[in-house]
């Protein structure tokens, strides 16, 4: 989550009014302009399956000054770049990171004056004697696209292979030695570092390699308000902040959907045994391992009928082999099911995509539920200089919601009971969204 001091939080989540943006251009390290950019519109959007996350802007250039010609100047793509602050009406302000800009696209107007000057003859148009044409702008509106800094770290991909440097090399070492020259490298709590092959190569795209490096130790990167590249944990947080509705709540609608694809329920792992004879000749002999969901609503005999998920690899050579990674693929499948919830909430920008929230959800017959999940998506758009209600895709474990359907009562939205941990069949259970996790890729 974004830095942000306990006034403000207090004042997030009352009523308020006057929330702003400021936006400064910066060139080198510099000021570009004087003064913030005159924003007119702004919509973020971050997406934790993204590599990289967007920002659009619309600059409300009245004297037409900041419309761009070359690459340096103030909106050019030659390397300027936003730091956006998020000004919460009555309290703090919240730095929403720094961004650089990718396009700049000018919409201008111009207003043409016939004024006096003596002795100005123009040959061969309108424009009488003693008099000549004056163009003033008439201000311009630039439309500026931007990308947070892992934009930088992608175009700047490896020159030729590398392999980690030192005698004990870390991953979140290995992290700040490849981009700590593009920006600063932090961690967030509960990230555990570990060591990492030698023998491991880079090249091409330096993003892709930093990801990499993130997945071996569980965790995922983003940036946070200071621009500065943050590794965090992929396990279960401390939620930061809890959506509900009522009079002093921030939640206005949660909203679902189901998806049939990718819900298997069978699970082949292909893989090749090799076999000698008496007389030394070695033949290759298909191996499959077999594993299959036998309870719940995905049974493999059940209502949802058969949906079988196939594996082939030449590093499977053993039939142990093949039935662990048959095994694994159906855990991982068990373990991945998620509801999605879409959440539309009043703002809350120190929020980022990874951050664990609270969402209370309502059911009929005046239950309530509510359920702990990773911020997935987010999206925030501004017009007319105030902002508009913020959208999350909160990702949530199915064995929770479960739970929490089971616990439910007939509660007020002060008081919902939050469960986990034990996972009953439901009736409920088909009103819910399932989404499945990615599969378990172990290395041989």
């Amino acid at each position: 989550m974004r830095q942000v001091d306990a006034n403000t939080v207090a004042a997030l989540t009352g009523s308020r009014s006057g929330d702003s943006l400021t936006v400064w251009a910066w060139y080198g390290g510099r000021l570009a302009n004087p003064d913030p950019l005159p924003i007119s519109s702004a919509r973020f959007g971050w997406d934790a399956t993204r590599q990289i996350q967007t920002l659009s802007l619309s600059v409300d250039d009245k004297d037409g000054e900041l419309a761009p010609w070359l690459l340096e100047d103030t909106l050019g793509v030659g390397g300027a770049r936003l730091q956006v602050i998020y000004n919460v009406g009555g309290a703090g302000s919240i730095n929403m990171g720094w961004y650089r800009v990718t396009t700049s696209k000018p919409v201008e107007s111009w207003i043409a004056y016939t004024i006096s000057e003596a002795g100005t003859v123009t040959p061969d148009t309108p424009v009488a004697p003693d008099t000549r044409l004056a163009h003033v702008s008439g201000g311009a509106e630039v439309q500026v696209d931007a990308e947070d800094l892992g934009t930088v770290i992608a175009k700047a991909q490896f020159p030729a292979p590398e392999s980690p440097v030192g005698v004990s090399p870390t991953i979140v070492g290995e992290i700040t030695r490849i981009i700590g020259d593009i920006c600063p490298v932090v961690t967030t709590a509960d990230v555990v570092d570990a060591s990492v092959n030698s023998t491991l190569v880079y090249q091409g795209d330096r993003l892709n390699a930093v990801q990499d490096l993130c997945k071996r130790i569980n965790c995922d990167y983003r940036f946070n308000g200071a621009g500065q590249f943050e590794v965090y944990p992929l396990t279960p947080q401390t939620p930061v902040a809890t959506l509900k509705g009522g009079a002093e709540g921030l939640l206005v609608r949660v909203d679902r959907e189901q998806k049939y694809d990718s819900l298997f329920n069978e699970f082949y792992a292909e893989g090749q045994l090799q076999t000698t004879d008496s007389k030394g000749s070695s033949t290759q002999v298909p191996i499959r391992g077999y594993a299959a969901i036998t309870a719940g609503p995905l049974r493999v005999n059940g209502p949802h009928g058969r949906y079988p998920k196939f594996y082939s690899s030449t590093m499977l050579t053993t039939q142990a082999e093949c039935d662990a990674y048959a095994k694994t693929m159906r855990d991982t499948q068990l373990a991945g099911l998620t509801t999605d919830l879409v959440v539309t909430c009043l703002p809350l920008p120190y929020v980022q995509q990874g951050d664990w929230v609270t969402v209370y959800n309502a059911l009929v017959g005046g239950r309530v539920i509510a359920v702990i999940g990773r911020v997935k998506t987010m999206s925030l758009g501004f017009s007319s200089g105030a902002p508009e209600k913020m959208v999350l895709t909160v990702e949530c474990s199915y064995s929770d919601v479960q739970a929490a359907f089971s616990g439910a009562s007939n509660l007020s939205l002060a008081g919902p009971v939050v469960q986990s941990g034990v996972v009953r069949r439901n009736p409920l259970m088909p009103g819910l969204f399932l989404s499945p996790g990615p599969f378990l890729q172990p290395e041989y």
